[in-house]
């Protein structure tokens, strides 16, 4: 493996900690809106609902959420950054899901130099790939499904 590769696998590990980060912050932001315990089983399963209308509003600071699925999708209406996080994987809120991974990275203007090297999403797969095949990202679902976490 060349030199050049292992700091593009390096950068790509940057983007996932800054996604960790970020979806941890948003999601603590969430549950103080909500005055929610994070401690518990499934916290966010009253805002999941279909019926309830506060699952999609505003947050301080700019920020949209949208529960749906097994996600909370947050947008900064200001700067036009995205996060899709996993909101039931038992605290497990930096799950990684490549494409939205990518889109994190292309609407982050923290990570603008990280963009200009990886330039496709083609391009950022085969990084994550590559950190799944070295141990360093692992799935922590059962077969069919995938789940793909930093490893601690």
């Amino acid at each position: 493996m060349n030199k050049y590769f292992m700091q593009e696998l390096q950068v790509a590990i940057i983007v996932i900690q800054a996604f960790e980060k970020k979806a941890l912050e948003m999601i603590e932001k969430l549950a103080k809106e909500f005055h929610i315990d994070l401690s518990n089983e499934n916290p966010f399963k009253n805002l999941l609902s279909i019926e309830n209308n506060l699952r999609k509003g505003n947050l301080k600071e700019s920020w949209t959420y949208w529960f749906h699925g097994d996600a909370c999708d947050f947008k900064n209406i200001e700067t036009g950054q995205f996060l899709h996080v996993k909101i039931n994987r038992a605290g497990n809120f930096g799950t990684i899901d490549e494409h939205y991974l990518y889109e994190f990275l292309q609407t982050s203007k923290s990570l603008i130099h990280i963009k200009e090297l990886i330039k496709t999403e083609k391009k950022f797969s085969e990084l994550l790939n590559k950190l799944i095949e070295k141990g360093i990202l692992v799935n922590i679902d059962a077969f069919p499904f995938r789940t793909i976490i930093l490893k601690q």
